[in-house]
């Protein structure tokens, strides 16, 4: 089973929420994914993160900032004030779409564009009377 300290997405959402380790993070992704596709809540998203998670005030508020965290990339939308619904099946899904236009956008920014050659001719001077 591959790591979650490992996995870039998730060092990602982890970063600059103190009070949710990659473990954390995986869980929360983990209890959207099984969210159906309508609307839910932070309260009805509980049921399905570990208690430890559940019981330390601190940690559910890093997961609700971290559900608005989802909401500013697009995998979820704001459906009212406490309300969220996601977009997409999982975030993986959501992030397939979003690598293949990042290479399309890497490959393009390494791409000089293509200049077009400009020749001048320089026409010998008719000088006359000078002999040397």
């Amino acid at each position: 089973m591959p790591s979650p300290e490992r996995n870039a997405i998730v060092l990602l959402l982890k970063k600059s929420r103190r009070h949710l380790g990659p473990d954390e993070v995986v869980a929360v992704l983990g209890a959207v994914a099984q969210m159906g596709e309508g609307p839910f809540s932070l309260r009805e998203l509980r049921r399905y993160l570990p208690e430890r998670m559940v019981a330390k005030r601190n940690v559910m508020r890093s997961v609700g900032a971290l559900l608005q965290t989802l909401v500013s990339i697009g995998y979820l939308e704001r459906f009212s004030q406490r309300r969220y619904r996601k977009r997409y099946e999982s975030l993986a899904h959501y992030l397939m779409s979003q690598v293949m236009e990042l290479a399309n956008l890497e490959t393009s920014a390494v791409q000089q564009p293509q200049q077009e050659e400009k020749v001048l001719r320089v026409l010998g001077s008719k000088k006359a009377g000078r002999s040397g």
